[in-house]
């Protein structure tokens, strides 16, 4: 054991800020908090002959506190000066108090709200370091880490944004100081630590008498802990997926009882991140499953640095251990005028410890949540008026996000809440670029973005002129890429209610079964160019009062079985030039009273007193006269629109429609020829 005299141990702290000279100030003491995931935190207490120092000259500027044991290193910190304060002034010297962080210390300051698209981890910490100006950094990474569809920083400081997702991912982050400069390091696996010091075990002396760098403290606690945890999720496209993931711990033998966790959402949409996600998040619950703390006068303890403990009367304990947290202290009060002798510089460190084979993960942080809905504006490419994936998502521009991208680059694809959705029927309204939209979050997820209404503004104003039409109801369409609309209106001002139907252009109708209307009072329809209808059996038509019908053109009327007139009181006929009547086999008319047959003077009449022909009467001579014959045409051939494919028909419709066809009495009473008519 070295001895316990207050002689003089070698220990002086340095310190060199910004641009000024190395004895600018002298260090009388300091204090440093260092963990993992976290920025360390070193508050510096100098002493300077200059009586004033300008503040802006230092301010942001790089200090480096060194701590040295006669010639020879101990530990180099390496950051900025975020604050300084001025203290008293004695005779030749005046107290200064700087704050030093890390670079990263930076990325803490405001916050923001933006969104990464199909990146990766590295690939966003990229981004975020870059912004900030930190360029010393690296990661060794164990295991992959998937590429995130939609990420949002949402009102968070990039710092904030760094800790969320790296504890996501089970990612943890320390910091390296030497050659003057600090390197911030990421990494999954415990394997990339560094052996540190080797430290023997002198328990019951005061780190301070001691000059040997020893452990004076060495405490070890187990700790009753999560042995289990499940995690589920839900992801619309596969909606039958369990999405359930879990994970055991394997160091559970000190303790008898399983204790169990369960979360859902688990913020995971894939198998291979299920799985991850679960067992970083039981490794966080149990970081402290076996954990201990220490009491050293080694500086060179710090996160990342694994020391080796010795000459501890219990041997299991001598071994490697994994530093997670440390708190220093040094005092150098001979750096003040005031300085009274017989006190010397020391310094003292409590430490956290872990095995060195456990890897820490950091503790899952609180996701922001964003309360209500929002506004957005559907986006997507300049060419482009209706923009959407096969599931009718849409891409959206949120009113907070600053990228100012307005295309199909602006945001994920984000789902539309309709009034109806079953497997391949429901409703469906596709919002269309520029339009406004309402957005919520699933469970206040800023990653889960669903429409769940839409708007109108000022610039997008509802069908009609309200309020002069605030009792129409409609449903108005735009064409695509032209002029025009197709709309279902309903008016619903007494004595003018009305169902409008307007079709811009075609109008199909399928109807697989009957079809009915009933109209009380008249019917007005007007068909500008040609009408072709199809009956593939009997067509019934009945007229309580007139009918009239009027042909500009040619009249054609085929039958191809018999034709039946029944005129209650009398048929007449008249014709401009001629009446061609043939038969392929007789000619009866019959009457019960007379037959006149006349041109010009001469006639025949038939009657019950027999048959008058005058004024002359010619037999054998001239010859018959001859019409034009039958010239009628054909109907078009009726193009029958295909059946609507959009709606697939449930058992209970198909069985429906195989039933035996509904049928008319009086039709089928013509089939057996018994129809009174």
């Amino acid at each position: 054991m070295p001895g316990m005299s207050n002689k003089a141990s070698g220990l002086r702290f340095t310190v060199s800020v910004g641009n000024l000279p190395a004895e600018a100030f002298v260090v009388v003491g300091f204090t440093l908090h260092e963990q993992f995931s976290s920025p360390f935190a070193l508050e510096l207490e100098v002493a300077s002959a200059k009586p004033c120092v300008e503040f802006r000259s230092i301010l942001d500027s790089n200090a480096t506190l060194t701590i040295w044991r006669e010639t020879e290193v101990q530990r180099v910190v390496n950051g900025i000066v975020i604050s300084i304060e001025q203290g008293d002034t004695g005779l030749h010297q005046t107290r200064y108090r700087f704050s030093i962080r890390p670079s990263l210390w930076h990325a803490g300051l405001g916050h923001r709200s933006r969104i990464f698209q199909q990146q990766n981890f590295l690939e966003i910490l990229e981004t975020l370091l870059k912004e900030n100006k930190i360029s010393d950094y690296a990661h060794a990474l164990r295991y992959p880490h998937a590429v995130r569809e939609f990420c949002v920083q949402y009102n968070e400081s990039d710092l904030d944004f760094i800790n969320r997702l790296a504890a996501e991912e089970g990612i943890y982050y320390f910091f390296e100081h030497q050659n003057g400069k600090q390197t911030l390091v990421f990494s999954d696996d415990c394997a990339a630590l560094h052996d540190g010091p080797t430290l023997p075990y002198y328990p019951d002396q005061p780190s301070t008498s001691l000059e040997e760098p020893c452990v004076t403290t060495f405490k070890r606690r187990e700790s009753l802990r999560l042995s289990e945890v499940l995690l589920k999720d839900y992801t619309f496209k596969d909606p039958l997926w369990l999405a359930e993931f879990g994970d055991d711990a394997r160091d559970t033998e000190h303790q008898p009882g399983r204790y169990f966790h369960y979360d859902f959402p688990g913020r995971f949409k894939s198998t291979q991140v299920g799985k991850s996600f679960a067992r970083w998040r039981i490794q966080a619950l149990r970081n402290d499953a076996h954990q201990g703390e220490g009491a050293s006068n080694c500086p060179a303890l710090q996160p990342g640095v694994r020391f080796t403990l010795e000459n501890h009367p219990l041997e299991a304990l001598n071994t490697r251990w994994q530093i997670t947290q440390a708190n220093h202290s040094g005092q150098q009060p001979q750096a003040l005028e005031s300085h009274a002798a017989g006190t010397g510089t020391i310094v003292t460190s409590q430490f956290a410890f872990i095995p060195h084979d456990q890897t820490w993960r950091p503790a899952l942080l609180p996701k922001p949540r964003i309360d209500g809905a929002q506004i957005a504006i559907v986006t997507g490419p300049a060419t482009e008026e209706i923009f959407c994936d096969e599931f009718g998502r849409v891409k959206v521009r949120f009113l907070w996000d600053r990228s100012g991208r307005t295309d199909d680059s602006s945001s994920c694809w984000i789902r539309v809440s309709q009034p109806w959705a079953g497997p391949r029927w429901g409703m469906s309204a596709v919002p269309r670029v520029g339009h406004e939209v309402i957005v919520e979050f699933l469970n206040g997820d800023p990653d889960q973005p669903v429409i769940i209404g839409r708007t109108y503004h000022a610039s997008n104003l509802p069908p009609g002129k309200l309020p002069g039409t605030k009792t129409q109801m409609s449903i108005r369409s735009q064409t695509h890429k032209g002029e025009g609309f197709n709309e279902l209106r309903f008016e619903d001002e007494k004595g003018q209610e009305e169902l409008y139907l307007h079709a811009q252009k075609n109008m199909t109708a399928e109807v697989l079964h009957d079809s009915s209307a009933r109209i009380d009072h008249d019917e007005n329809r007007r068909i500008g160019n040609d009408r072709r209808q199809q009956i593939v059996h009997n067509d019934f038509l009945q007229v309580n009062g007139e009918k009239r019908d009027r042909v500009e053109s040619d009249y054609s009327l085929t039958v191809n079985s018999n034709f039946h007139i029944n005129a209650s009181n009398a048929l007449l006929t008249e014709v401009g030039q001629e009446i061609h009547l043939k038969s392929g086999t007789k000619i009866v008319i019959e009457t019960g009273t007379e037959i006149t047959l006349k041109a010009g003077s001469s006639f025949i009449k038939i009657d019950p007193s027999g048959v008058t022909i005058g004024p002359t009467l010619n037999v054998g001579t001239g010859s018959p006269g001859s019409g034009r014959g039958w010239g009628g045409r054909m109907p078009d051939v009726i193009p029958i629109p295909a059946s609507v494919p959009a709606f697939a028909l449930n058992p209970a419709q198909v069985s429906a429609f195989k039933q035996p066809r509904a049928f008319c009495e009086e039709c089928e009473r013509c089939k057996q020829q018994g129809c009174a008519i």
